[in-house]
């Protein structure tokens, strides 16, 4: 069975365009390649997710693990996969589960720490490292088992397969990007294709613990964007967005906060640096949010059951939930004149609406939302900083 999926070239290498695209490509021709037979795809068990359940020939269950790019968790989900399973044995019909389970990673290259987990842990894992590789016209997948160093190969029907002109990623941002889960990498390399595919003269600067973009290094030159690491908060996006939410005539360098996917906060404005007053409000509410949290938690308990405790008090002190009570105004308040937004800011807005609906059975609206779609801010930097140049 032909399944047609899309592939890119980055530098001097053929790739899938997704962890998606890997996965539908072996999906379809696993037994092909491989010799086993999928049973199941995304499979979820115990709020674990397998990319691919298959068997073998004898019936033994073989657990799959895929990456689309370098990842240094491999052993750890396989092993939470496997300890899923055992407890809860699915297709049972189908899988002898007699025999010893057959943990697998597929990914284009390994981390040393992979090897260093595999090599000291007591279950046995299998590592297949593939490659994209072009004939003529036509384009193959090469599997190499790392250890008895055999190949299989398999040709790969595609329905586009196109050039890029990026540079290589920069060492910086491979290394920012080490320990990150495959969606996010996937999504930040989305990002930085999608800025340096805009505008020819667009250029990538990377730097100790920073990666712009932008048509230079002069004081005249204009950024759209940038990645710079922090050690609390992990990589951070910054935009070269208008002021107010991006309704200002008046450009600025705006932190960002995203969940890698789809929503996005305009947090703050900062001229350079990481933002450290940010970090401080972010701290400073997360604590706030967190002691009132656990507060409620303990009151629960006592009104539950009260003979546990010897005194029926507040755990929650008044000059605490006066303060709390500020902080939930003031930030409803940014919220209604549009103003920027942490993370944390929104969390508390929206665990006090949970808070109120369950003490009282109406929460709060949260209106406007202080959310951004991710790639519209991306749009909007991209279009400014070509009306500045």
């Amino acid at each position: 069975m032909q399944s047609f999926v899309t592939l890119r070239k980055t530098g001097s290498c053929w790739e899938f365009e997704s962890e998606e695209a890997l996965e539908d490509f072996l999906f379809s021709h696993l037994d092909q390649i491989l010799g086993w037979t999928v049973i199941q795809r995304q499979y979820i068990v115990n709020n674990q997710r397998c990319d691919l359940l298959a068997t073998d020939k004898t019936g033994r269950l073989v657990v799959i693990e895929l990456k689309n790019v370098e990842d240094r968790g491999i052993v750890q989900q396989l092993t939470r996969y496997y300890h899923a399973l055992l407890e809860d044995k699915p297709f049972g019909d189908r899988i002898d589960y007699d025999k010893p389970v057959n943990l697998v990673a597929i990914a284009p290259s390994f981390h040393r720490d992979n090897l260093i987990d595999r090599q000291y842990h007591h279950l046995k894992f299998e590592f297949f490292q593939f490659s994209i590789v072009q004939e003529d016209n036509k384009f193959y997948l090469i599997l190499k088992d790392i250890d008895s160093q055999k190949t299989s190969q398999i040709q790969i029907f595609y329905e586009d397969a196109r050039e890029s002109n990026l540079p290589s990623q920069p060492q910086r941002l491979r290394k920012f990007m080490t320990d990150f889960p495959p969606s996010k990498k996937e999504t930040i390399l989305r990002i930085r294709e999608k800025i340096l595919s805009f505008d020819s003269s667009i250029q990538e600067f990377s730097s100790v613990g920073s990666i712009k973009y932008g048509n230079g290094t002069a004081k005249n030159s204009k950024y759209c964007a940038e990645f710079l690491l922090d050690k609390k908060y992990s990589l951070v996006l910054f935009l070269w967005i208008p002021f107010k939410g991006g309704e200002s005539s008046r450009i600025g360098r705006a932190r960002i906060w995203s969940d890698w996917n789809e929503q996005a906060l305009i947090e703050g404005y900062i001229a350079s640096g990481i933002g450290l007053q940010i970090n401080k409000r972010k701290k400073a509410i997360m604590d706030l949010n967190g002691t009132i949290r656990v507060g409620r938690e303990w009151k629960k308990l006592q009104l539950e059951d009260p003979t546990q405790f010897r005194y029926n008090f507040s755990p929650i002190k008044s000059k605490t939930m006066a303060k709390y009570r500020s902080a939930v105004w003031n930030t409803f308040k940014s919220l209604q004149n549009r103003k920027p937004l942490t993370y944390e800011d929104v969390k508390l807005l929206e665990d006090y609406s949970k808070f109120s609906e369950e003490d009282t059975g109406k929460g709060i609206k949260i209106i406007p939302s202080p959310y951004k779609s991710l790639d519209f801010l991306i749009d909007l930097a991209l279009e400014k900083w070509l009306e500045r140049v």
